[in-house]
């Protein structure tokens, strides 16, 4: 017994059957024989034909011509339609088109069995190394992963249906291989017949040239280029046969999984990320003045909306009174980041531990643009909404961020103020505020802490008294105006943000994790 079993890693399946246009809407399903025995070629040529020799190849391929068992996992079909631009160049000469697809569960396997084939373990060696070079089934945009082996312990659901025996479910028509026995004797038949009078021409007699030839083995049929056997005028491909197969009457069948039931509260996001574009962006001493302007826009935006007092609070942190909100940290921070770290303002993160509830996502997803008087335009891009979790990592082109990042290590990116002054019996220094404070918002106590006395950005030191410090408006309590830096080593990893000191909702005392 031989098995392939095929996860299509993008979850979608785009294959259209021989003989049929594109724009019919017709999937092949499940894959016909005839195009997996041609996507292992194609991976052999592709990949390993210096290391595995072609008659090892022949011998896997000629095993695999008998029919095989499919088992179909769930399914459902799709499509979409577009028009594509033909050669107007004004485009007004459009082509609709429809691209249908089947969709499956990634971790889903199509299995395709041949229980009658027995490959020596060397064959089958060779086979998995052809599966693992083998991309993609159908068009491709159609990704697979193929894991052959000798065990198969399920039920297969899709059969080939013989001598027109009547069986339950679907019949589908698809396309195999002849073996190379049949072939020859196909071959034979094939060269002594004459042309059918589908292929004729106007002409009364046929020269050589119009006469169809065919490859002289099955191994040369199963390398035949489509567009030139359309050229010959073949109305099927040499070697091939078509096969009837029951799938499932449900193949296509839509599956309504039902979820265990979230608190309403506990779906809502608590982050929501922008990118910063602009003539000229905001340099990174700068962000306390963005972290306000971002935090004015949201309450502008608000207050124009129902209830604007209660959805205003999680973005000024003050109660419906006017009075700051007894937890002080649950409201939004403003956190304005350098990620490509050139010295200018990329990004902001706004968190909320409270959580965004549906009006206050409206007037996240309303704000565009960041101005003040004279400056120029600073525009938001909403890139999406989400959890501290979704977006924590060092791979910046995969949309992650150090910010929001799990680490043992943290560095300052922004000036830590300290709100009490330092005595100068040492009480109350700024290790010991900061210590104080990580305590309070819950994290571990850090097993050492390194004073840093600035950050890096285009590789040249940026001070602390470089940044703006101090708020245009609002209250907050800063002791000493010249600003610190720190280098943070917890025993155990800890997530982001972590936003400390005088200003943090706006910027000031950031910290971004280091990969270890």
């Amino acid at each position: 017994m031989i098995t392939l079993n095929i996860r299509f890693t993008a979850g979608r399946y785009h294959a259209t059957p021989w003989g049929r246009h594109v724009n019919e809407g017709a999937i092949e399903w499940p894959p016909s024989p005839w195009r997996i025995l041609r996507g292992l070629i194609a991976a052999w040529h592709r990949k390993f034909s210096p290391d595995i020799p072609e008659p090892a190849v022949r011998d896997i391929v000629e095993n695999l011509t008998a029919l095989p068992l499919f088992h179909l996992p769930k399914a459902t079909l799709g499509h979409t339609r577009h028009f594509m631009p033909q050669r107007d160049p004004l485009g007004r000469d459009k082509t609709k088109i429809f691209d249908a697809f089947i969709s499956i569960l990634p971790d889903d396997p199509l299995s395709v069995i041949w229980p009658s084939v027995t490959l020596e373990q060397d064959q089958l060696l060779r086979l998995q190394r052809l599966t693992s070079g083998l991309g993609y089934l159908g068009r491709a945009e159609s990704w697979v992963s193929i894991e052959a082996s000798d065990k198969w312990d399920g039920v297969s659901n899709c059969k080939q249906i013989e001598n027109g025996e009547k069986v339950e479910g679907e019949r589908v028509r698809t396309m195999a291989a002849l073996t190379p026995e049949e072939y020859s004797v196909w071959l034979t038949h094939f060269s002594i017949q004459p042309v059918g009078p589908e292929l004729a021409t106007k002409k009364k007699t046929r020269s050589k040239k119009d006469l169809l030839s065919a490859p002289t083995n099955l191994w040369d049929a199963l390398h035949a280029e489509t567009s030139d056997l359309q050229k010959q005028g073949w109305s099927f491909p040499p070697g091939s046969r078509w096969v009837d197969y029951a799938r499932p009457d449900n193949a296509f069948q839509i599956v309504y999984q039902r979820r265990p039931m979230m608190k309403k509260e506990e779906s809502y996001p608590t982050v929501a990320r922008y990118a910063l574009a602009g003539p000229v962006l905001p340099r990174l001493t700068d962000s306390l003045f963005i972290g306000e302007l971002m935090r004015q826009t949201l309450i502008k935006r608000t207050s124009e909306m129902e209830d604007s007092l209660y959805n205003m609070s999680i973005f000024s942190g003050k109660t419906v009174e006017g009075s700051p909100s007894e937890d002080k940290h649950s409201h939004a921070f403003y956190l304005p980041s350098d990620e490509d770290r050139d010295g200018k303002l990329d990004h902001i993160t706004v968190y909320a531990e409270k959580r965004f509830d549906d009006s206050a996502r409206i007037a996240l997803n309303q704000v565009r643009e960041l101005r003040s008087r004279g400056g120029y335009p600073v525009y938001t891009v909403l890139l999406s909404l989400g959890h501290p979790e979704n977006y924590g990592g060092f791979d910046g082109r995969s949309g992650q961020t150090p910010q929001l990042a799990r680490s043992k290590v943290w560095v300052s990116t922004t000036p830590y103020m300290l709100t009490r002054h330092p005595k100068k019996n040492g009480k109350d220094s700024p290790e010991i505020q900061l210590r104080l404070e990580l305590t309070r918002r819950g994290l571990p106590e850090p097993i050492k802490i390194d004073r840093l006395d600035s950050t890096i950005a285009s590789g040249k030191k940026i001070r602390w008294l470089e940044f703006k410090r101090i708020r245009t408006k609002g209250g907050g309590q800063v002791a000493d105006s010249r600003g610190y830096g720190f280098r943070i080593e917890f025993p155990v990893d800890v997530s982001g943000p972590i936003a400390l000191g005088y200003g943090c909702h706006f910027g000031l005392g950031q910290f971004t994790a280091i990969k270890e």
